[in-house]
């Protein structure tokens, strides 16, 4: 689990009192399983009031099997030799911390916790015949303490490695617990970063630096003298764990973040670390993965809300799932279910702590998977094909090939199973397979390509034949976006392959104009298309318009993109209503922890390109906005400002202060800006947020659907009747209106304000024909209220 204490003093609301929301064991829940059985299990809510952490293992002398359970209250043992009937056998409270972590060593455990509790040591030895077990505190040596750690671990040769400790850049502290297993020796240390988790065998240090985003390989031969031998970046930048294979040529690392993936890498060459797989369970469903172990063939990983899933890594290349079992009911993108699994027992049982519902005693079943590869060319000049989808149907997990034209997948059950294989711009296939277990299965293909037609694009200024040169375009098809830039006349062609019936997309913008955007099917027989653009200006960030962004900002800075989302800050969408996917936010790191990307000490400003709006009389600026300030030790002193200026003279025109402590949401401004300054050619506006020192709050923002309009377009009704109201928004040929006052008028607009229908209200709901109107964005009014209408 990810830390720091700035980290869990701003998450109290968000990650803690979903902790304390009591979630008692029901005896006949069913969870999701797969070739994994549940023993037992015990609900620490009922038991002492708490939730789980992380889980070791422990054997006695006589081969009895204990688990070592860190709760957010203290430290259990539990007698689990009988599985099925498990028995705590020993309680130490502790401070509350929602971390705490044990590891063990010979007759000794070794716990940390996050709370200032130092290293709490348990002497096991007196077990099974004495409960009444010995203990200590170890907060480092006097001229060098520290308080407190968010993990251990503990090697075969008898050093304990304490990661994330409160000292220096919270890196690797290495203790000699050998000697004196209750009276550690620190023996040296390895700060160049914060580590968050570790293992250690051979001398070799296998650490997950997740702020860094990396793990790293360090040679500890010398533990007064650690050295450094490689680093690789992981797939989401936020390296939780890294275990290595047995055989230590490969590691297998998880990212904390929402769809996060588990990743393999070939380490045989430290300098020269390759990732050969990754893979998440329940594709796209936002899943995080968390702690992962390698135990032989095979990787056993704790994964939150989806409890417990264990692959075989046979061949690290292609990772395959065999076995999973769902300790927590439902599925969520946050920190809830399974946080730690311990495998390595000698009866083969695995622990499973599951944050609210417990302890799980689990009887897995190891067997191989069925493995498929081959490699897939081109059926015309036989040359390998890369970035072939390859999916075995009925199987969430997909593969894509390489440069090689390589595929490697499997599946758990042996069997004939159809398989898929598709390529853009080529048509798909589907081929009949039976796969073995324990067998790789050889299935090459061939792929034909699709005959590829072209598209001619003309852009033209609206009611002319002036073309518009350096106009940018997108056509998208569910398999592939295509893009280009007019040239000189106004003209681009674009090679499709698809015309199949489905609905391209169609985007056409450049700034000085109204964005256009349509849908529209195409096929060879098309030809060419002509798109006319409104002179106005309109940016829904779908194209680069060239706004810049400036600031000294740590971390935050405004970025172009779809906006990921955060744990109850960032929202996961642009604003509703305009075109496409894409706006600006502050910070787009793909992380659930909303403190990870949010903005930090100082400000980043984003600035338009110049307008000139001598023309409108009544020149309105129209924008989308959202802002969020929460949490932190600090005064909620943070503002998102948007300001105009002319060149010479800067208006403040919106801001919004915290604290915004909801999750953020757009709300839409319509701002007239006659009379605040001197209109003029040379108009800018641009939008500011902050964070400073020393009030660090949590300060996101985000910025989309801008457009200058020459009339008003604020939501608003001076009317005391019941507002009206349109369906459904966005058509393509028609509305329907709700609720606007009989005999008065609706008003169609466009961005520019021209009215482009007219029409008296006759009864209290009636249809309006839109099929005259171009596709875009458009402004119906009543009596007072506009609301944004898209005509696709």
């Amino acid at each position: 689990m990810k830390s720091s204490n700035f980290f869990f003093s701003v998450m109290q609301k968000f990650f803690l009192v979903g902790f304390l929301s009591l979630f008692l064991y029901l005896p006949n829940q069913t969870f999701a399983q797969l070739n994994v059985d549940s023993l037992s299990h015990i609900n620490y809510q009922q038991l002492h009031d708490a939730n789980l952490n992380d889980v070791w293992g422990y054997v006695d002398e006589l081969g009895n099997e204990y688990a070592l359970v860190g709760t957010s209250k203290g430290t259990s043992i539990v007698d689990v030799t009988v599985p099925t009937n498990p028995i705590e056998v020993f309680w130490l409270p502790g401070s509350t911390s929602i971390w705490r972590d044990p590891s063990s060593h010979g007759d000794y455990a070794y716990v940390t916790t996050e709370a200032e509790d130092g290293l709490l040591i348990i002497d096991l030895s007196p077990l099974p015949q004495a409960t009444n077990l010995t203990t200590t505190l170890y907060t480092g040596p006097a001229n060098n303490p520290w308080q407190s750690a968010h993990t251990c671990f503990v090697d075969e040769n008898g050093y304990a490695y304490v990661f994330g400790a409160n000292r220096g850049n919270g890196g690797v502290i290495i203790l000699d617990v050998f000697t004196n297993p209750m009276a550690p020796i620190e023996v040296g240390d390895f700060d160049n970063w914060y580590c968050h988790d570790g293992y250690v065998r051979n001398d070799t240090m296998y650490l997950a630096n997740i702020y860094a985003g990396f793990f790293s390989l360090v040679d500890v031969s010398d533990k007064a003298n650690p050295v450094l031998l490689g680093t690789k970046t992981t797939p989401s930048s936020f390296t939780h764990n890294s275990w290595p294979s047995d055989n230590g040529q490969y590691v297998f690392t998880t990212d904390e973040i929402s769809g996060a993936f588990i990743a393999a890498y070939d380490i045989s060459d430290p300098t020269n670390i390759v990732e050969v797989d990754r893979i998440q369970n329940s594709p796209g469903s936002g899943i995080i993965p968390h702690n992962t172990h390698v135990k032989g063939d095979y990787l056993i990983t704790s994964y939150y809300s989806d409890g417990i899933v264990i692959h075989d890594i046979t061949y690290p290349y292609n990772m395959i799932k065999v076995a999973e079992y769902d300790t927590y009911e439902g599925q969520t993108i946050s920190y809830d279910g399974c946080w730690g699994v311990y495998p390595f027992l000698p009866s083969g049982n695995t622990l499973a702590a599951d944050i609210t519902n417990g302890l799980f005693i689990l009887g897995p079943t190891y067997q191989k998977a069925a493995y498929l590869e081959g490699i897939v060319t081109d059926q015309q000049s036989n040359l390998p094909l890369n970035d072939v989808l390859v999916k075995i149907v009925g199987d969430d997990q997909s593969d894509l090939t390489n440069s090689a034209g390589f595929y490697a997948t499997g599946i758990f059950s042996p069997g004939i199973y159809n398989v898929t294989y598709e390529k853009v711009g080529y048509f798909p296939k589907t081929e009949s397979v039976t796969l073995i277990q324990g067998q790789i299965v050889i299935q090459n293909t061939e792929l034909v390509p699709i005959p590829p037609y072209n598209l001619d694009i003309k852009v033209y200024e609206l009611g002319t034949t002036i073309p518009i040169s350096g106009a940018q375009i997108k056509l998208i098809h569910p398999m592939l976006v295509h893009e280009g830039i007019t040239n000189g006349i106004g003209e681009e062609s674009l090679t499709l392959y698809y015309q199949d019936g489905t609905f391209y997309t169609i985007q056409v913008g450049k700034w000085g104009f109204v964005t256009s955007c349509f849908d529209m099917q195409l096929d060879s027989l098309t030809g060419s298309i002509i798109v006319y653009l409104e002179k106005g200006y309109y940016d829904d960030f779908e194209f680069d318009f060239s706004w810049t962004i400036i600031g000294n900002a740590t971390t935050g800075l405004w970025e172009r993109g779809i906006p990921n989302p955060t744990n109850n800050t960032m929202i996961g969408t642009d604003a509703p209503y305009d075109c496409g996917l894409i706006g600006f936010v502050t910070g787009n790191a793909a992380n659930f922890n909303p403190d990870f990307d949010d903005v930090d000490e100082g400000y980043t400003t984003l600035i338009s390109p110049q307008m000139d709006l001598t023309s409108l009389s009544n020149p309105h600026i129209n924008f989308a906005s959202s802002f969020f300030c929460y949490h932190g030790p600090g005064q909620f002193d943070d503002t998102l400002k948007v300001f105009i200026s002319n060149g010479s003279t800067s208006v403040l025109l919106d801001q919004i202060g915290g604290p915004q402590g909801n999750e953020m949401s757009y709300s839409f401004q319509s701002i007239p800006i006659n009379g605040l300054l001197t209109i003029n050619n040379t108009m800018q506006i641009s939008v500011t947020i902050s964070d400073e020192n020393p009030n660090i709050n949590i300060t996101e923002a985000a910025f989309d659907h801008f457009w200058v309009s020459n009339f008003s377009t604020a939501e608003i009704s001076e009317n005391t009747k019941e507002e009206f109201s349109l369906y459904p928004n966005p058509s393509n040929d028609k509305i329907t209106i709700e609720n606007a006052e009989i005999d008065s008028y609706v008003h169609i607009r466009d961005l520019n304000g021209k009215v482009q229908k007219k029409i008296q209200v006759s009864v209290n709901k009636m249809e309006i024909d839109l099929q005259s109107l171009s596709a875009g964005i458009y402004i119906i009014q009543n009596l007072g209220q506009s609301i944004r209408f898209i005509k696709l």
